[in-house]
């Protein structure tokens, strides 16, 4: 018998570099762009705000990382827009989306110890239980996660007194 995997959907994880040094300017940087609840938003975001120039100011911040995922997939990347959603005690954010083509990425600024961390559903139920299949991928302050836009996801209610801050962006693949 032949075991082989029918579909696979690629994901990938960097290191920010120099990350004492990255932190310190990014916290820096969004500390410009400020988030805040809209609507009936469950956590707070600058999305809906002005964010002029924050995407030339975050890729160069982070242009070894791009840089890195560029080589890995042999393509050019062009990053769209980016954005920092904040997460207070009892703050979530429900499964969604980015499109249908290109990537997101996450990186996890401040995540204080026992904050949830993203969770990734998987696009078709289980073959034999016909259940929803989730993924907490495991992460760390600093780290950078990259998956396909069309990939739903969702945060948990955070539990932690202390804020979770993440940075995300939308890429498109020249």
């Amino acid at each position: 018998m032949i075991q082989e995997t029918l579909f696979n959907i690629p994901f990938y994880t960097i290191p920010a570099l120099n990350w004492s040094v990255k932190k310190k300017n990014l916290t820096k940087l969004f500390k410009s762009y400020a988030d805040k609840k809209h609507g009936i938003q469950t956590f707070h975001t600058n999305r809906q705000s002005d964010r002029t120039g924050l995407v030339e100011a975050f890729t160069n911040l982070l242009g070894e990382e791009l840089n890195m995922l560029s080589q890995k997939i042999k393509r050019d990347l062009a990053v769209l827009d980016v954005w920092s959603v904040t997460y207070k005690q009892g703050e979530y954010h429900s499964p969604h989306n980015h499109g249908t083509t290109g990537l997101t990425g996450i990186l996890y600024l401040q995540l204080p110890k026992g904050s949830p961390v993203t969770n990734y559903i998987q696009p078709w139920n289980d073959y034999i239980t016909d259940r929803t299949i989730y993924y907490p991928l495991p992460v760390q302050e600093g780290q950078i996660v990259v998956i396909p836009k069309f990939i739903n996801h969702f945060s948990p209610p955070t539990e932690n007194k202390k804020v979770k801050q993440i940075i995300s962006w939308d890429m498109n693949i020249q």
